[in-house]
């Protein structure tokens, strides 16, 4: 007997994780369903899971982040990412990171995720049409951020667009203030942006940061 893919769910709604073992079949095994990013990690170390099926919008961080420490400690872990946030941004990352796959809750239905989750125990990569478009957008279009900007502006972006000082990123990022500055003005050049209400504007279009955290940093 095939041995059951064993499996981490990480969502933050009851209803999600409910809806999401209700679409798996007899390849897999719920290990456990969490739904803070804190509980997946440690989920994640007691039980060593063969898949995870991740939501990327978790109230107490990134699933993205949460993925890249699930990767970069497991070479067998194939993740499904599920969520309604969309922007260019996190679409990139999903793929960049090394998701097995990505469903958009905007657009595809419970059949697609049905789908995914086949995709999953076969070991083969699925992506909605949101991820491919995107994709597509960040090889050909020479304006596109990943295109103008290296992983590590990529990274300030996400500080600068939340109007945080040049002192108060150098300090989390054990930088300079007058390296953050310098990084600062050269993304300003590339973006071809004059002022920081404009920088965080398209750090918000683009999705580096959203506009809920943009006002946390505010208050």
């Amino acid at each position: 007997m095939e041995q059951k893919l064993k499996t981490l769910i990480v969502e933050d709604q009851r209803l999600g994780i409910d809806l999401l073992r209700g679409c798996l079949d007899d390849r897999f095994e719920v290990c456990a369903s969490v739904q803070t990013m804190a509980d997946g990690w440690k989920a994640f170390r007691k039980h060593d899971p063969d898949a995870a099926i991740l939501d990327i919008e978790l109230p107490d961080g990134s699933g993205l982040d949460l993925a890249t420490r699930m990767l970069e400690a497991s070479q067998k872990v194939k993740i499904l990412g599920v969520s309604a946030k969309t922007d260019e941004y996190t679409l990139y990352r999903i793929f960049v990171t090394g998701f097995f796959g990505f469903v958009d809750k905007n657009t595809e239905s419970i059949d697609e995720l049905r789908t995914a989750i086949s995709h999953l125990a076969e070991g083969n990569c699925y992506y909605s049409a949101v991820v491919q478009q995107n994709n597509l957008l960040q090889r050909s279009d020479p304006k596109a951020f990943s295109q103008l900007l290296s992983e590590r502006e990529q990274e300030l972006m996400c500080h600068f667009g939340v109007g945080s000082s040049n002192e108060t990123i150098a300090e989390k990022l054990n930088l300079r203030p007058v390296s953050v500055q310098n990084h600062r003005a050269r993304i300003m050049k590339k973006l071809g942006v004059h002022s920081t209400v404009e920088l965080i504007q398209y750090a918000i279009k683009i999705g580096f940061v959203h506009l809920t955290e943009f006002r946390e940093a505010k208050q």
